[in-house]
């Protein structure tokens, strides 16, 4: 998705997925029923692998990942043949980011019970974390055809991987067919919307979000989707208005609080602004974005040192960021450094080149500081 125009007012690079936002929350009361009932049976039947998975699938769903993991594991010790307990274990593996013992777990499980499509989802998820899209997408394929259940989802995350390599019609024929095989679910339409405004079908992505918010009107994901593309028309109240409604329900979403700082700066509150920058940082202490908007917005209110305090904070932590490289480049011209733009401009243009804006603005500081 491609921001509007004032998305480059002082560096932000607004790729963005909305399927981020669209995370369900699990069901917690049904979880912990499931955890209590398995409990009470394996209390009962200390051998009983099954209700180890079955709890193990609850913990997972609570995002406790060491707790899956611990009763994944202990199911497989039980039964060594129990293949639905590797995928149970790899995809707590997948969830502690290690992801070579995911792959080997939904591998097992695939060779012990080659009819259960979950699996085959969930291997494709890895070859998609692997950026192996092509294994990804015949991953997904064997999920939708082996397993009704996993349609939906697998549908959803073969149209994620047809838009990663650039296939739109296939991605936005994926996300259709999910909305008939579901739908009551706003994940497709907030995926397609995507597509659509970065096509600059701007009304066909709105509707898209306006079915979004009206399936899932307490969900963050249809909201954010309507930011941006009021954020696409420059509509920068509107997109506030969505934004508010997003960390409102959504608190800890920090990519909401970058990108409502730019249209607060854009209406010239900056305090607001700041604030909400602080914020993302706050939950995210690494977010390279929130460290190179906030130096924009200090550089605008002319505190030139604390922007460039994060200017530097923000290329530590990306040092071959190239829209970077070039803001301190214009912030140098500012405070009368001819020597350091220069230096940044010229790292911009050593880098292949990556961002038009930061090419064309490198060239034009060193034709200025001639």
């Amino acid at each position: 998705m491609i921001c509007a125009s004032i998305g480059r007012v002082f560096g932000l690079l607004c790729s963005v997925t909305i399927a981020a936002t669209a995370v369900a929350l699990a069901d917690e009361a049904a979880n912990d029923r499931v955890i209590a009932e398995k409990t009470g049976i394996i209390a009962a039947d200390p051998a009983n692998a099954a209700a180890y998975e079955l709890r193990g699938e609850a913990w997972y769903l609570k995002r406790d990942w060491n707790r899956a993991f611990e009763d994944c594991g202990a199911a497989i010790r039980i039964d060594p043949n129990f293949g639905r307990a590797y995928h149970c274990r790899g995809r707590a593996y997948s969830a502690k980011g290690d992801r070579d013992h995911a792959m080997a777990d939904y591998n097992e499980a695939i060779r012990l019970d080659p009819g259960y499509g979950a699996s085959y989802a969930s291997r494709a998820e890895e070859y998609f974390n692997r950026r192996d899209y092509d294994l990804a997408i015949s991953g997904f394929t064997d999920a939708i055809e082996r397993s009704p259940r996993q349609a939906y989802r697998a549908l959803v995350k073969r149209g994620e991987v047809y838009a990663a390599k650039g296939d739109t019609e296939r991605a936005v024929a994926d996300y259709s067919e999910a909305m008939q095989r579901n739908p009551a679910a706003a994940l497709p339409y907030e995926l397609r919307s995507t597509i659509r405004l970065a096509k600059g079908d701007i009304d066909a992505a709105l509707a898209d979000c306006e079915s979004a918010v009206r399936l899932e009107p307490a969900s963050a994901g249809g909201h954010y989707c309507r930011a941006m593309v009021f954020l696409k028309k420059d509509d920068v109240d509107g997109t506030i208005r969505e934004l508010d409604d997003v960390t409102r329900i959504l608190p800890s979403f920090e990519r909401a609080y970058v990108i409502r700082a730019v249209a607060l700066h854009r209406k010239g509150d900056d305090k607001r602004a700041l604030a909400d920058l602080d914020e993302a940082l706050r939950l995210q202490p690494g977010n390279v974005e929130a460290y190179r908007n906030r130096a924009g917005v200090f550089r605008d209110i002319g505190q030139y040192d604390r922007a460039l305090a994060d200017y530097k904070e923000a290329i530590r932590l990306d040092p071959n960021n190239q829209v970077t490289l070039a803001s301190r480049g214009l912030l140098y011209m500012m405070m009368s450094d001819p020597k350091q733009a220069r230096a940044d401009f010229n790292s911009v243009l050593a880098l292949p080149p990556a961002d038009k804006w930061a090419v064309d603005t490198a060239r034009e500081g060193l034709g200025l500081l001639k």
